[in-house]
């Protein structure tokens, strides 16, 4: 598995398809961070205004993290050729091989979540009160990636076939995917500040939801990933 994810991950770095997602992180990231809101205040009130300007930038953060692992999904899954990917299927099997494309989009979308959420922390201080915000801008950014995830997995080969309808798929999932009421990533990022809870999800559904979207369209991926190239 050691030797597929080096692959995978080498694979991404050669089809330059890690750039575009990259861009779309940083500039959305610069644009909507947190330190763009700050705002003048003294003692305990700057550090409160700095908590919830932390705690918006990371929800900013969190809803980039969502758009870039789908796209960072649909990346991987559509730049290895059909001849290396039949290659690597018949070595280690296409469900193993599909498994290890899934993961390394998914490690390179939680790198970008830690990133984001590290710079949303660096552009508003270092105050001990902001671990908090902080922390539970870290659980919302595992929702959103985790969401993320699931959504370029099925709206992407294996499971869409036809690229044009993938690609609309995928933009359609991601809009609803933020902005309905039944998505985890978007009852984590409208919760009272507690990490991974909201007003109408109970603390801990929305991960727990999430984590099981994300295994039940990876278990679909990497089934029909054996199916369609038997």
């Amino acid at each position: 598995m050691i030797a597929l994810l080096r692959y995978q991950t080498a694979n991404l770095f050669r089809s330059h398809r890690w750039i575009f997602p990259l861009i779309v992180f940083a500039l959305l990231i610069s644009v909507g961070g947190a330190g763009n809101g700050q705002q003048a205040g003294s003692g305990q009130e700057a550090v409160h205004l700095h908590a919830l300007a932390l705690a918006s930038g990371l929800d900013w953060s969190a809803a980039i993290v969502l758009v870039v692992t789908a796209l960072l999904t649909r990346s991987m899954l559509t730049a290895e050729p059909s001849a290396a990917k039949a290659c690597v299927a018949a070595a280690r099997g296409p469900g193993l091989a599909q498994l290890a494309t899934l993961l390394t989009a998914f490690a390179g979308g939680a790198i970008l979540g830690m990133a984001g959420a590290c710079y949303e922390l660096a552009t508003m201080g270092h105050e001990t009160a902001l671990l908090v915000p902080f922390f539970a801008g870290l659980g919302k950014a595992l929702v959103c990636a985790l969401v993320g995830s699931a959504v370029g997995t099925l709206f992407n080969p294996p499971v869409i076939r036809h690229q044009a309808a993938a690609l609309l798929g995928t933009i359609a999932a991601v809009v609803v995917a933020l902005v309905s009421s039944v998505s985890p990533a978007n009852a984590a990022m409208h919760g009272n500040g507690a990490a991974l809870q909201s007003a109408a999800w109970p603390a801990g559904v929305p991960l727990a939801a999430a984590f099981a979207l994300l295994v039940a369209s990876w278990t679909a991926s990497c089934w029909l990933a054996g199916r369609r190239s038997a």
